[in-house]
C-alpha cells in the first residue's frame, strides 16, 4: 500500500483485540479509515459475558462480537482466534486491507504473512505499549490516543524525533538538484515511520507541517499545486573545489562528450550532475556553488556554447 494514493475502492476488515486496546477510540479509528475504503468486516475478540455495557457500545459501532469465555480460554486465545480469522479472510473473502487493532507484538508474524500475500495491513494500538517491531511491520499505524483531538503541544523530545525523521526523508528522496515534491516526501516519511501523522502533530496540512520545520525550505508554486521541498541552509556553505578551478568546465565537457559525442544526443540529468560534481570536488552538484545544472551552464560560456538543458537532461548542441 502506498499511503499517498487514494484507496477508496479497497475492502477492509477490522479485527480488534478488545482485551488489549478496548473500544474507547474505535469510532475515531473508523473515521480515519473512512478515506481508505469500505469496511466490510468488523470484529472484536474477548469475553463479552463479563463486558457489561461494552456490548451496547459494540452495537452502536456495528462491530460483531467474537465470544471467548475466560473459563475455557488461555492467555493467548483471543490472539489465536483473531489470527485464524485473518487467514480465513485472506483466502475466502474479497478483503485486500487488514486492520489489526492491537499493541501486541505477537501479531508481527501475522502482519508479515498478510503483506507477503500482497495485502495491505494497517495497525492501531496504544502508543505507550505498541512495540516498534509491530509499528514498522505495518503499512500504516495509528496511535489510538489521538481520539479526535489534535495535539497542539508536543513534547520537545517528540518534536526533535519528528524533525530528524523529516530530514532523513528529504535526504533520501531529493533529486540531483536537491529538491523533492511534497507528495513524494510525505510518502517517504510514512514508509520510514508508518505511525507518522501530521494532523496528530497539530497541523491542518502537510505543507504547514513542513513550513514549521527549520530544517527544510518550502517552495509554493504561484499557480497552486504541490509544494517543493529542499534542505534549509545550515550556516555558511563551504564549497570544496579542485585546485585547478579554471579548467573544471573543460573536464566536465570532456566527460559529457564521452556520453554524448554527436549533436542532439542527450545525457540524463543525474549522470551529467554526477560528472560535474566529480570535477568540482563535491559529493553532489547541489553541494557546490552552482547547485543546479542550469546554474552550472550559466556560469561557463564554454559549456553554454556546447550544451543546453532540456528538462531533466543535458543536450549536446
Amino acid at each position: 500500500m502506498t499511503t499517498g494514493e487514494p484507496l477508496t475502492d479497497r475492502q477492509l476488515a477490522v479485527l480488534i483485540d478488545f482485551e488489549n486496546v478496548g473500544l474507547d477510540s474505535i469510532q475515531w479509528l473508523f473515521d480515519q479509515l473512512s478515506h481508505v475504503g469500505r469496511i466490510i468486516v468488523k470484529r472484536a475478540y474477548g469475553d463479552w459475558s463479563a463486558a457489561g455495557n461494552r456490548r451496547d457500545q459494540l452495537l452502536q459501532l456495528g462491530v460483531e462480537p467474537i465470544q471467548l469465555f475466560h473459563a475455557a480460554q488461555s492467555k493467548n486465545s483471543s490472539d489465536i482466534r483473531l489470527a485464524i480469522d485473518a487467514v480465513e479472510l485472506l483466502y475466502q473473502s474479497p478483503v485486500d486491507t487488514f486492520v489489526i487493532v492491537s499493541s501486541d507484538s505477537d501479531f508481527v508474524s501475522l502482519v508479515n504473512r498478510l503483506r507477503a500475500a500482497g495485502k495491505a495491513v494497517i495497525g492501531a494500538g496504544r502508543e505507550e505499549t505498541a512495540p516498534h517491531s509491530l509499528v514498522i511491520s505495518c503499512d500504516r499505524y495509528y496511535y489510538l490516543e489521538k481520539t479526535g483531538r489534535q495535539q497542539t503541544k508536543i513534547r520537545s523530545g517528540k518534536r526533535k524525533k519528528r524533525d530528524n525523521l523529516l530530514i532523513r526523508a528529504v535526504e533520501v528522496s531529493i533529486d540531483e538538484e536537491g529538491r523533492v515534491v511534497g507528495s513524494k516526501l510525505h510518502q517517504t516519511i510514512q514508509r520510514l515511520d508508518p505511525s507518522f501523522d501530521f494532523r496528530a502533530l497539530g497541523y491542518a496540512t502537510f505543507a504547514k507541517y513542513l513550513e514549521a520545520s527549520s530544517g527544510v525550505k518550502v517552495i509554493r508554486p504561484r499557480g497552486g499545486g504541490d509544494v517543493t521541498v529542499e534542505l534549509a541552509e545550515q550556516g555558511p556553505t563551504v564549497v570544496t573545489e579542485p585546485p585547478d578551478t579554471t579548467a573544471w568546465d573543460i573536464k566536465v565537457d570532456d566527460a559529457w562528450s564521452k556520453r554524448a559525442g554527436v549533436p542532439g544526443q542527450s545525457i540524463p540529468g543525474p549522470n551529467a550532475a554526477a560528472d560535474a560534481a566529480k570535477f568540482l570536488g563535491v559529493r553532489k552538484l547541489s553541494d557546490s556553488r552552482y547547485r543546479t545544472l542550469q546554474a552550472l551552464l550559466d556560469s561557463s560560456e564554454f559549456l553554454n556554447g556546447r550544451w543546453r538543458r532540456d528538462g531533466n537532461a543535458i543536450i549536446r548542441r
